[in-house]
C-alpha cells in the first residue's frame, strides 16, 4: 500500500509509475528506501517496453531514451524513437546527428556568461542526438580532436546469466 486511503497497488504497478515519473517524493523516497524486489528489473523491462512505438524485445536500458534490444537474434542499440545505432558492442555515437560547440560563442547558447567556465581552446562539446527524433541522448566535453567514445559497453552475458539467473534471449 501506498497511504492507508489507498487500495494495495501491485509490485509492476508501483515500477511502472517510477519509469512514467508518476510517484509522489513520499512515494519516491518509501521506494528508495525499501529492500528492492527481485523482480523489479523485469518489472522495469515491461515498464519500459510499454513507453516505445516498436517491437523488438528491450534487453537493457543504456539510458532515458537509449536502449539494447533484440532484433533478428542479435543485440543492437536503438533509441526510443526508433533509430537503430549498431551493434551492442558498438560505438553507436558514430550513427548520431553531432551537434559540436567549439568557440565562446556556441557555449553561450548554452551557458549564460556570469557560468561560462569552459575555456574552448581546451575542450568541445559534443551532443549526440538521436537521428528521427534529433532528443539529446548524450553529451561528451573532451579536449578537441578526441575520439568519439561510449561510456561503457556492458557484459550482457554475464548480467543475464550470473546476475539475473537466466539466458539471454540473444546470441552475441
Amino acid at each position: 500500500m501506498t497511504d492507508d486511503d489507498r487500495s494495495p497497488v501491485s509490485s509492476q504497478e508501483t515500477t511502472t509509475a517510477l519509469v512514467q515519473r508518476k510517484l509522489s517524493w513520499e512515494e519516491l523516497l518509501g521506494l528508495m528506501r525499501a529492500p528492492k524486489e527481485e523482480s523489479r528489473f523485469a518489472e522495469t523491462l515491461v515498464a519500459l517496453q510499454q513507453l516505445v512505438d516498436w517491437d523488438e524485445q528491450i534487453l537493457l536500458p543504456l539510458g532515458e531514451n537509449l536502449f539494447i534490444v533484440a532484433k533478428d537474434g542479435k543485440a543492437i542499440v536503438k533509441t526510443k524513437a526508433g533509430a537503430e545505432l549498431g551493434p551492442w558492442n558498438g560505438n553507436w555515437k558514430m550513427h548520431c546527428r553531432v551537434i559540436v560547440r567549439r568557440t565562446r560563442e556556441d557555449f553561450l547558447r548554452i551557458y549564460p556568461e556570469e557560468h561560462l567556465t569552459i575555456d574552448p581552446d581546451l575542450v568541445e562539446i559534443r551532443e549526440f542526438l538521436c537521428p528521427v527524433s534529433g532528443t539529446l541522448l548524450d553529451v561528451d566535453c573532451v579536449p578537441p580532436t578526441f575520439p568519439v567514445e561510449v561510456d561503457f559497453t556492458p557484459d550482457l552475458a554475464t548480467f543475464y546469466t550470473e546476475w539475473l539467473g537466466r539466458d539471454l534471449p540473444v546470441a552475441l
